[in-house]
């Protein structure tokens, strides 16, 4: 399984994009792949194929709805070995941060 953070920008539509993330997330909602929407970009999990197809589709979005450029960045972590996922790649580094309890000082 694949994670994908993927950020889609229109250029030369102002300062405010909300509208045209909006559209893309209705594409994406429209699969079956798993994802989370944050204040800088969506997370996607699932097949890469999957994913990249919905991306081109995302990204088309935008021109659809008036952009005349887009910026999309992909950033992808594809790992084989085993199964992957944003929870358990949170989780692991939850593990290893200091234990130390908060508010000890002197």
């Amino acid at each position: 399984m694949a994670i994908v953070d993927l950020s889609i920008v229109p250029i030369g539509v102002g300062a405010g994009v909300s509208s045209f993330v909006a559209g893309a997330i209705k594409v994406l909602e429209k699969t079956d792949l798993k994802y989370e929407l944050t204040g800088m970009g969506t997370i996607i999990s699932g097949d890469l194929d999957d994913i990249l197809g919905v991306i081109r589709k995302m990204h088309e979005s935008c021109f659809d709805a008036g952009a005349v450029r887009v910026l999309t960045q992909i950033r992808i972590d594809d790992r084989r070995d085993m199964e992957s996922s944003t929870e358990r790649k949170i989780r692991s580094v939850r593990e290893k941060l200091d234990p130390a309890p908060r508010g000890a000082g002197g």
